[in-house]
């Protein structure tokens, strides 16, 4: 089973964002440096990577692993969330904690000039934009999609945007399906996705 991990560390200054890049290289992991559009933590340095195992138990000691090589590096870990497909539905009506909620996530890539129409768009369908600041072309973007309930209404609401969007010519450079079933830290979110 493939479970991929990203890991949010607390906000980096230019000298701790080098040290980052070159142990991201080093753990075999990416790099991201996501910007939302809006909310109480716009910046948010993270890493990601897949890893593929039985269980979440058995990904989740791997993940670890790489989680305490940056802590020892000097890095603050804000958040962890690990994900895999929206597929595996037990992990949905069977939470791992008896705190946590598992919840459905679709990110689509797009390449626009005009991000304001965009978020226009997607504001009364639940769409929220973000960037990674890494990536050298400005025009891209990513619409974030969360949904709680039910995977029924997760594909009502991304074939909405879908459709909205590709009503206005606008086409998705990639997309990606997931199923949260671990998120530490979803506070950090907030303003974004309220």
């Amino acid at each position: 089973m493939e479970f991929e991990f990203h890991i949010t560390v607390q906000d980096l200054s230019p000298a701790e964002r080098d040290a980052f890049m070159r142990l991201c290289q080093s753990e075999q992991v990416k790099p991201l440096m996501i910007v939302l559009d809006k909310g109480d933590y716009i910046r948010q340095p993270m890493f990601t990577g897949v890893i593929k195992r039985t269980d979440f138990h058995e990904a989740n000691k791997e993940v670890d692993k790489i989680v305490t090589k940056f802590q020892e590096n000097g890095f603050t870990i804000m958040r962890k969330k690990v994900e895999t497909s929206p597929n595996e539905e037990q992990y949905f009506y069977q939470p791992l904690t008896k705190h946590s909620k598992p919840y459905f996530e679709w990110h689509g890539k797009i390449e626009v000039d005009d991000v304001a129409m965009v978020k226009n768009l997607c504001a009364g369908l639940g769409g929220h934009l973000s960037r990674n600041s890494l990536n050298a072309n400005g025009k891209v973007r990513f619409i974030t999609v969360r949904e709680y309930e039910s995977k029924e209404k997760f594909y009502e609401r991304v074939e909405k945007i879908h459709s909205v969007l590709k009503g206005n010519g606008i086409e998705f450079v990639k997309e990606q399906y997931e199923l949260c079933i671990y998120d530490s830290r979803e506070e950090l979110d907030r303003g974004w996705l309220s």
